[in-house]
């Protein structure tokens, strides 16, 4: 997997999200550490520090009126998760699922139908928990499964009849993968988690409506990747281009010549070996071809 890194944008998410996951109970352990008797402050309260009372309230998706005080947690909740057996099972599933997607259309629609899914699918969440404050089973959302659930939609959408073959002869339909992700999962939103019902919905619509996109020939990624180039190319510097300079000396000789300029011998004699290097010999005209054996002979 780690063989063509640059080109698995798969193993890249998943390596990005095990960083997220180190940091957040990097710092769930400092706080554990530093906290008095390892009691913490909660609205009046003290209660023993917790991952969920700790860091979930700062950095996981939770309903507009919470979001109003911490509007990070849009970009920040999808990159952490809640325990380690939550970031494995999140992470099979993805390369899963991303397999089929990346292996199909290529790496390079990955890492924005990766952002797309968690942040138009948490703003929509967000506008959902605006217009309906009391929404039953409001708990904070943390981890990638929005996106996980958008990668299954999207695989669907793109390739119905995908198998994953195991060998020459077994091979499992992808409907069959999918189905049992979903009822892996209903488990949990049967239980009364409304608000990761209303994420994970609104993700497998971003990615149904994403491959739609492409299918139609359009690219909804490619500002991703034109932004990435652009900041890069703020601080790449900038390597000599031999054409381009040829190029300029070819423009600027030609505006000598229109300003009445008289040009040198040794001017006109660059001009005509930088023809030949960018058109070949054949491309002199008779004039030029005489010119230049006659400063052979000179020289």
């Amino acid at each position: 997997m780690l063989s063509n890194y640059n080109n698995n944008a798969l193993i890249k998410l998943i390596l990005a999200s095990a960083i997220g996951f180190i940091l957040a109970y990097s710092m769930y352990i400092i706080i554990l550490v530093l906290a008095p008797n390892q009691q913490l402050l909660v609205n009046g309260v003290y209660q023993q520090v917790r991952f969920d009372n700790a860091i979930s309230p700062y950095i996981a998706l939770q309903p507009f009126q919470e979001f109003l005080h911490r509007p990070w947690i849009i970009f920040t909740y999808a990159w952490a998760h809640s325990g380690f057996w939550a970031l494995l099972s999140n992470m099979l599933w993805m390369y899963c699922f991303g397999s089929v997607i990346q292996s199909l259309i290529g790496y390079k629609e990955i890492l924005p139908l990766f952002i797309a899914n968690y942040i138009i699918g948490g703003c929509i969440f967000l506008v959902v928990t605006a217009l309906w404050p009391a929404i039953p089973g409001s708990r904070m959302v943390l981890g990638a499964l929005p996106v996980v659930m958008g990668f299954a939609i999207a695989s669907i959408t793109l390739a119905p009849t995908f198998r994953f073959y195991l060998g020459d002869r077994l091979s499992i339909p992808l409907w069959v993968v999918l189905a049992i992700f979903l009822v892996l999962n209903i488990a949990g939103f049967s239980s009364g988690n409304i608000t990761s019902l209303v994420v994970c919905s609104a993700a497998a619509l971003v990615s149904f409506a994403y491959i739609k996109l492409l299918r139609s020939g359009r690219r909804p990624g490619l500002w991703f990747y034109k932004v990435g180039d652009t900041v890069q190319g703020w601080f790449t510097p900038k390597e000599f281009d031999p054409a381009r300079f040829q190029k300029k000396r070819i423009e600027k000789f030609r505006s000598l010549h229109k300003e009445g300029h008289i040009v040198s011998k040794e001017e006109s004699i660059d001009m005509l070996l930088d023809k030949i290097n960018q058109k070949g010999y054949d491309s002199l005209t008779a004039e030029e071809k005489e010119m230049l054996m006659n400063a052979s002979k000179e020289f």
